[in-house]
């Protein structure tokens, strides 16, 4: 029982939802049918109407009684006896009239109140002063009518008995017999005394009365402005609503997620109420950053132990399949697990604008052979867990790649390393990039968005995922998204400039085999992201620290080359510590320290001309590194 009354509440609240959405096709059709309305009003031709009022009372006709009671007329009976023929016939004679009988009586409508002996008489006509005669002549043409019969009938008895002493009294002349004669003459008495009773009967026939005669109608009774706006309103709502249904029903655009439960029976695991602006990251103890969170639970027991891959693609080309990727990613990142956000949607930027990550080489330069995975690998120091690789900056070069072996095997090579990676996938609608990387994936999610995604969208999507493999997990709901992302203002860092992305310097020639060049990317992951934003509680306090490590030796500059050439090579023998400081990078001073503290005692002497071209090491506090010169901090 409770089951069928939610399928019912669920059936009506699916038309007002529809109602909600064809609300202008209503009030469309509702504006229609009051204008029709008026319109009629104003064209139709005008209808008056008067009425009278008769009282009928009994006579020898009823039922033979002169009791005068209401249950010896059958007004029904004389309703109809109003409109009968005859009594037509004498109204266009009474009246001189053109129309026939039968035009005449059509205009005629009686109506018989309840416990009464009065009808109501009401006519028709083209004019006022045409009614109101008609309305009398009808009445007083009924009354005479019932007059007429009731004598008639009494002249007719009168004649019979008349004849019957027609008869006695040519007996009685040929009768002898006084006796006889007695009888005769006393039979003869009776039929004169009940044939004078007749007659007197027959003179005083009431049929009835006018209690209230027809009056000049001043104004035409149809058509009637009060009642045909009425009128064509609900008329006009009935069609709107009607039309309404029609319409919704073979609307083909997916409008509420029950819509996609219903039809397409694909299980809904996310529904996103919000609005159309951007959905950006979305905090973690907010209610839709919650639904994700479950989602990433449902993904975690339902894939079970070991490192996934997750598709994420759009039914429709839209911003949606970014922001749910971008917030599946961060929500996995956040239960713990090593999640990669892997941009392949090579056309769209918004997931790495979603997590605070600046423009740089990301997956199409990987595509094309111009940077290693590591290097464009984006770190986000609000959360340890979560990295991203965008979509590059030479994503037009990059995108018959998608289909190739190097996405293949890049996949392979980043599966082994994080527990999840999540693939934004371009949308299905608009290629074979989504079946491609399908075939990748262990799991799919279809993002759909209302209403801009259609039913056959949907489901072709699906079919296509299904065909290389990959589980559809369900679908995540949400409305269609703007251009704007919701992101807060980044937190001012020192500013880094990555070097150019194929200008590698080469090692300088006194540079022991031993010490490795910082990678020339390290800026790029020490950018600031949003969840580095929002892990950040003050803006003043310093950013969260990793382990500590001693300074890597950096690449000389461009111009470091000549000037480290003309100086004197460095004695091979040098101690270990004197090497050291030699490819330490310069740091900045320490207000608070003394000038001389803030460079060690025995530091060799530099080249001012290669120092001053180094570039700043990718520190997270200039303060702490002023402090400490030998330790850097790196998450």
């Amino acid at each position: 029982m409770d089951a069928t009354a939610t399928g019912g509440s669920r059936e009506l609240a699916d038309y007002l939802a529809m109602l909600k959405r064809r609300w202008w096709v209503v009030v469309a059709a509702a504006a229609l049918g009051v204008a029709v309305a008026a319109m009629l009003v104003v064209v139709m031709p005008k209808t008056y109407s008067a009425f009278t009022v008769v009282n009928v009372t009994p006579t020898n006709l009823d039922s033979g009684s002169q009791s005068g009671k209401q249950q010896d007329i059958n007004l029904q009976t004389e309703a109809q006896r109003v409109r009968s023929y005859d009594v037509a016939e004498r109204v266009a004679r009474n009246l001189h009239s053109q129309e026939t009988p039968s035009a005449l009586s059509a205009s005629v409508s009686v109506n018989v109140p309840n416990n009464s002996t009065v009808l109501y008489i009401t006519v028709n006509a083209a004019t006022a002063v045409g009614a109101r005669d008609r309305a009398h002549a009808f009445a007083q043409a009924y009354l005479d009518d019932r007059r007429d019969s009731a004598t008639g009938v009494l002249m007719t008895q009168m004649g019979a008995l008349q004849r019957q002493i027609n008869s006695l009294s040519k007996q009685l002349r040929t009768m002898t017999d006084k006796v006889q004669k007695n009888l005769v003459v006393a039979q003869m008495q009776a039929l004169n005394n009940k044939s004078s009773d007749l007659r007197v009967s027959a003179a005083n026939v009431n049929p009835g009365q006018i209690i209230t005669d027809a009056r000049l109608p001043g104004s035409p009774s149809d058509p009637s402005l009060m009642r045909y706006l009425p009128s064509g309103f609900v008329g006009g709502l009935l069609l709107g609503v009607v039309l309404a249904i029609l319409l919704d029903r073979t609307d083909k655009r997916v409008r509420t997620a029950q819509d996609i439960e219903r039809v397409l029976d694909l299980p809904v695991l996310v529904d996103i109420k919000r609005g159309r602006e951007g959905l950006g990251l979305l905090p973690a103890r907010s209610r839709t950053g919650q639904s994700f969170h479950e989602l990433s639970h449902v993904l975690t027991a339902t894939l079970g132990h070991g490192n996934h891959v997750l598709l994420v693609t759009g039914a429709a080309p839209g911003r949606g399949g970014s922001h749910v990727a971008a917030n599946l990613a961060a929500a996995l990142a956040r239960t713990g697990s090593d999640v990669l956000l892997v941009c392949a949607d090579l056309g769209s930027s918004v997931a790495g604008e979603i997590l605070g990550l600046p423009e740089g080489p990301g997956l199409s330069e990987v595509l094309l052979g111009w940077a290693e995975p590591p290097e464009v690998i984006r770190k986000n120091h609000g959360a340890p867990t979560l990295s991203a690789i965008t979509a590059g900056a030479n994503s037009e070069l990059a995108a018959e790649l998608l289909q190739r072996e190097q996405m293949t095997r890049l996949i392979g090579s980043l599966r082994e390393n994080y527990r999840f990676t999540v693939i934004e996938a371009p949308s299905t609608e608009l290629g074979a990039d989504a079946q491609a990387l399908a075939d990748l994936a262990d799991a799919a999610i279809m993002v759909v968005e209302v209403p801009l995604a259609r039913y056959d969208q949907v489901r072709d999507g699906v079919r296509r995922i299904d065909r290389m493999g990959a589980a559809v997990m369900g679908a995540v709901v949400l409305p269609v998204q703007d251009d704007k992302v919701s992101a807060p203002p980044p937190r001012p860092l020192p500013a880094r400039t990555p070097p150019p992305l194929r200008e590698r310097p080469a090692p300088p020639p006194a540079m022991p085999t031993t010490a490795t060049a910082q990678s020339k990317y390290q800026a790029i992951e020490d950018a600031p992201t949003v969840l580095d934003m929002v892990a950040v509680s003050d803006e003043g306090a310093p950013p969260p620290k990793g382990r500590r490590h001693r300074p890597e030796p950096l690449p000389p500059a461009s111009g470091e080359q000549s000037a480290r050439s003309s100086a004197p090579a460095r004695s091979t023998a040098q101690p270990r510590s004197e090497l050291a400081r030699s490819v330490e990078p310069p740091r900045q001073a320490d207000p608070a320290r003394p000038a001389d503290a803030a460079r060690p005692a025995e530091a060799a002497p530099r080249n001012d001309t290669a120092e001053s071209a180094r570039p700043a090491p990718a520190d997270n506090s200039s303060a702490e590194t002023a402090a400490n010169p030998k330790v850097t901090w790196t998450t």
